[in-house]
């Protein structure tokens, strides 16, 4: 007994930490993940059949407090937190166990889409943190005025520049505001910086890219008092500028070039070909300095825009709306959206009031039903306007495989039609008959006399659905057989020839539907004695079409022109049943993904359309026509109503499309005939909208100093840290609007003040002050990005290719492409690993800031990549390297090009001794002879399976195109400042 309660004992010491983790409070990020992904899981999946509120428990498990997930149910906790792999609601999901699938296949829904299982699953992993409260009826709510009265949501008002006691140190507007608080704590600021980390510092700041030599030489020798703003206006009119802060934003917009989520979703390919129109709308506004209030509105509403024609440049701004992950629920995707335009506009999680008022933020449910609305009455049209032409001769290359690959598809097409459509021709009673007998509720006999026709006559089952939908009493086709199947057979001849008599007379007084003449003449003189005599005439009807059914699908296959000459008409419609048929000529690919979107998945099994290499093409080939990713109204625009407890089925107050309260709090419901998108737009991009403009220089000002005066850049709703300097945020936001809404305009004022002009040094002293630097009385030190890191290493090695937009490149294959990583294509659902070492932004949901780490993968690519070492070499070959007249000077030249700056005697005399080899082990990189005759079967390999899912993994397991051999001294040396921490960051 002893040794057993020592065992248990040890056992809850063990799960403590992890149940505690579950119970614990959860982080901020935590319940924002809980809200946002679970939440909506367990509210339209679960609490049908599994709800305290609704007094519904099977099994003993309710999911809707956290007590009850805790608890569990017969089997148990439903959830052992950090151990996804244990947990009974994991594996019930996940289909893992035959004997506990959830939600169950029959009216249930069936198993939960992957990304939703994927979602558990990581929820799980955290320790299944749980903001809930254990009462259902205890209601946390953000609807206080205590709430109402957060400083986000009052009116901005410009503030008077505060007095200073050295307002000699100010050069802008800015620095007044800075200086008070550093002041006010007893402190001075820091020197200015020097010319060349000034120069790098601005460089990087606005086009994500180091200076070049020259610059330094032009700027450290230009003596004018412009010096710095020629640099700043020269930097500012660099088409990077667009490149780097318009990848800013595509954080924001959780840009990607792949669906993600739901990849069973067969209407559409995973990949977006036309989503780089969108980036390259973004970059361009940027270099245009489009006003941030018309940028706005664009990407909400760019089709509703008075002027805008059909093929405009700027539909593609909608891409902010549809570029997003898609989900099989539609309810999901527009979640998405919303969560899109509120936190990359507003800085609002309004998503969290999707199952309950906010926590936190006077926001209720009836607000986001109000956007719900919004997006419920927009759609997204099968085909994309054309908004760009190429040239005339790569149109014609692209038309004519475009052409070739569609051929093929119609063939697929016609041939699986065909052939489902002969199966049900050749013994049409055994369908009819067995599709009568499928009834809402049927006997045990009913059951077995049903299943034993379909075994008899080995009937597909996809097929028997079709039919048993498509017999109607309206339907021109089967609409005699479905007004005598209910007939008793001892009435039946009678009955039977009045109703034949009752549609051969439709149209003069009769409510029969018109029937298909060739229907109408097979019944014309019969006289069916049952209801399998009425099934042997539709046989003998469709067997005498057999021959004109190969006809017909053959001569669609070829794309001629429909009906075939000789056909009636009504043969092609008789045709179309009992499956959807498209007739009609040549189908688009768009067209015929929209009819083969609902196909039975054992039709879909055996057609192997080639959607994906129409999507690679239209990706890759430059002789694409540019086409927008636009959204447009619904023909009937509509509220939604408010969904309990964020459950679809159940359905409350149904709400006007308006927009927030707390921020019009006398707002009227939008135009009911449109979806209101415009309306949305004019409310956010309002000079009276407290949120708008105070996002916006909240962002621009963490970029330039690596952290914003609010912290949570996409949330400053109550639970953000107070602004370290509320009066400036204000008055730089009252500034932005006045001067237009030019982000150029904020860059200016902000970079030639002081504060940004600092330098880095700091002082212990202020250190333990001010350990976060929250007053700026130092300039931060920031590490580079993914981007910025992969572009200066091609500055460095004179390959970075500078071309302006098109479609997007792949950035991890070799042999590497020398575009700037903006271009670099984002697979949403597989994002390189490369990608997610440096930090890159998570395309899944809107993110306007992103982690900073330091992880060992970081520096073993800067070691071990070839693309690395291959720029190691490049920038060892350049000429002021290879062209200097001495050791000395090819070390200066190694610093200005790699940290933009004259290296120290110290420095000097460390890289004399390493390139002599003088008290040192150098590096060497490993590497095989270059086999030519590999490395093309290489490069034709990766030319087949670029762009494909499996792609990468496949390119290197075959091998590597790079020069491989040893470095030399010279090549390790400049790899080693490559690799040094000065590189990686801007002080």
């Amino acid at each position: 007994m002893r040794s057993r309660s020592l065992l248990l004992a040890a056992l809850a010491t063990a799960g403590a930490p992890v149940f505690g983790a579950a119970t614990a409070e959860p982080t901020k990020e935590q319940s924002t993940f809980f809200e946002s992904k679970i939440r909506p899981i367990l509210a339209d999946n679960c609490y049908k059949c599994h709800s305290l509120e609704k007094g519904k428990s099977k099994g003993g498990l309710t999911l809707d407090t956290k007590a009850g997930l805790l608890k569990g149910g017969e089997v148990g906790p439903a959830v052992i937190p950090g151990k996804p792999d244990e947990s009974p609601l994991i594996k019930a999901v996940s289909y893992h166990d035959k004997d506990l699938q959830m939600p169950p296949t029959k009216d249930g829904g069936g198993k939960l889409p992957d990304s939703a299982i994927a979602s558990l699953t990581e929820w799980v992993k955290m320790g299944a943190p749980d903001p809930r409260k254990d009462d259902v009826r205890t209601k946390l709510t953000g609807l206080t005025e205590a709430a109402r009265k957060h400083w986000a949501y009052q009116p901005i008002t410009k503030p008077a520049q505060p007095a200073v006691k050295n307002a000699g140190w100010c050069r802008t507007a800015v620095d007044s505001f800075i200086l008070a608080k550093i002041e006010d704590k007893g402190m001075l600021p820091m020197p200015d910086a020097s010319n060349e980390t000034l120069l790098r510092r601005a460089t990087y700041d606005l086009t994500g890219l180091p200076p070049t030599p020259q610059e330094i030489t032009d700027f450290t020798s230009d003596s004018s008092p412009q010096a710095y703003v020629k640099v700043i206006e020269r930097l500012l009119a660099s088409p990077a500028y667009g490149e780097r802060w318009g990848r800013y934003w595509l954080d924001t917009a959780r840009y990607a070039d792949t669906i993600g989520g739901d990849r069973n979703n067969r209407k559409i390919d995973y990949r977006f070909p036309y989503a780089w129109t969108y980036r390259d709308y973004v970059i361009d506004a940027f270099n245009e300095d489009k006003p941030y209030d018309q940028f706005i509105t664009e990407q909400l509403a760019a089709d509703k825009i008075p002027g805008v024609t059909p093929d405009d440049p700027r539909l593609a701004a909608l891409g902010f709306l549809t570029v997003g992950e898609r989900f099989n629920n539609n309810n999901d995707v527009i979640n998405d959206r919303i969560d899109t335009v509120t936190k990359g506009f507003l800085g609002l999680t309004v998503a969290c009031a999707r199952c309950h008022d906010h926590k936190f933020d006077p926001i209720p449910t009836k607000d986001y039903y109000a956007m719900h609305g919004i997006f419920a009455s927009t759609l997204e049209p099968t085909e994309k306007p054309i908004i760009g032409m190429p040239p005339l001769d790569q149109l014609t290359d692209y038309h004519t495989k475009l052409a070739a690959l569609e051929q093929e598809n119609r063939e697929i097409y016609y041939r699986i039609l065909g052939e489902q459509t002969s199966k049900f021709r050749s013994n049409p009673i055994a369908y009819l008959m067995a599709g009568k007998r499928k009834k809402d509720k049927q006997t045990e006999e009913e059951q077995k006399a049903r299943f034993a026709l379909i075994a008899e006559f080995k009937l597909d089952t996809e097929i028997l659905q079709e039919v048993t939908r498509n017999v109607r009493s309206n339907d021109p086709i089967f609409a005699p057989f479905r007004a005598m199947m209910e007939i008793d057979s001892a009435d039946f001849a009678g009955r039977a020839q009045e109703i034949i008599t009752e549609f051969s007379v439709v149209g003069k007084g009769q409510k029969r539907v018109a029937l298909n003449p060739l229907v109408l003449a097979a019944f014309k003189d019969a006289k069916p004695q049952s209801i399998e005599d009425v099934g042997a005439i539709y046989k003998k009807l469709f067997a005498s079409l057999e021959p004109r059914a190969k006809e017909f699908f053959g001569a669609a296959a070829t794309a001629k022109a429909l009906p075939i000459p000789g056909f009636e008409p009504a043969l092609t419609q008789l045709m179309e049943k009992p499956f959807r048929v498209e007739i009609g000529g040549a189908m688009s690919t768009a067209q015929m993904r929209e009819v083969t979107a609902a196909w039975p998945n054992q039709m879909l099994n055996r057609a192997p359309f080639n959607f994906t290499k129409i999507n690679e093409l239209t990706l890759t080939n430059p002789g694409a026509p540019i086409r927008a990713m636009i959204m447009a109204d619904s023909p009937k625009p509509r509220d939604s109503a408010v969904f309990i407890r964020g459950q679809a089925e159940t359905k409350g107050e149904v709400v006007p499309r308006r927009f927030l309260e707390v921020i019009a709090p006398d707002n009227k419901p939008f135009a009911r005939d449109s979806s209101g998108r415009l309306d949305l737009a004019h409310c956010i991009a309002s000079k009276t909208n407290p949120l708008t403009a105070r996002v916006l220089v909240n962002r621009v000002w963490m970029h330039h100093f690596g952290e914003g005066f609010v912290p949570t850049s996409d949330d400053l709703g109550t639970q953000s840290e107070p602004p370290s300097h509320p009066e400036l945020l204000d008055f730089l936001a009252s500034y932005f609007m006045e001067k237009g809404w030019s982000i150029k305009q904020l860059h200016r004022v902000i970079m030639l003040s002081r504060v940004y002009q600092e330098s880095s040094n700091t002082n212990p002293q202020y250190e333990q002050m001010d350990p976060q630097n929250r007053l700026l009385w130092r300039a931060n030190i920031r590490r580079l990005d993914f981007e910025a890191m992969r572009d200066s290493l091609l500055v460095f090695s004179g390959k970075l290719d500078y071309t302006i937009g098109g479609q997007p490149v792949n950035l991890t294959d070799e042999p590497y492409s020398y575009r700037r990583s903006v271009y670099g294509y984002i697979d949403r659902g597989n994002l390189p690993e490369l990608m997610q070492s440096f930090d890159f932004s998570d395309p899944d949901m809107p993110n306007s800031k992103r982690a900073t780490t330091i992880v060992p993968q970081q520096a073993l690519f800067l070691m071990n990549s070839p693309m690395a070492v291959d720029v190691a070499r490049r920038v060892a070959a350049r000429p002021e390297i290879t062209g200097a007249y001495d050791d000395l000077a090819r070390i200066i030249g190694l610093y200005r090009v790699v940290f933009q700056r004259n290296p120290t005697k110290v420095e000097i005399d460390m890289a004399m001794k390493f390139v002599r080899g003088e008290n040192n082990a150098q590096t060497q990189v490993a590497a095989a002879p270059v086999d030519a005759k590999a490395t093309g079967k290489v490069a034709a390999k990766r030319d087949e399976m670029r762009m494909s899912r499996d792609g990468t993994k496949a390119i290197q397991n075959v091998g590597q195109v790079v020069e491989r051999r040893p470095l030399t001294p010279w090549e390790t040396y400049a790899q080693a400042l490559l690799f040094s921490n000065e590189a990686a960051y801007v002080n």
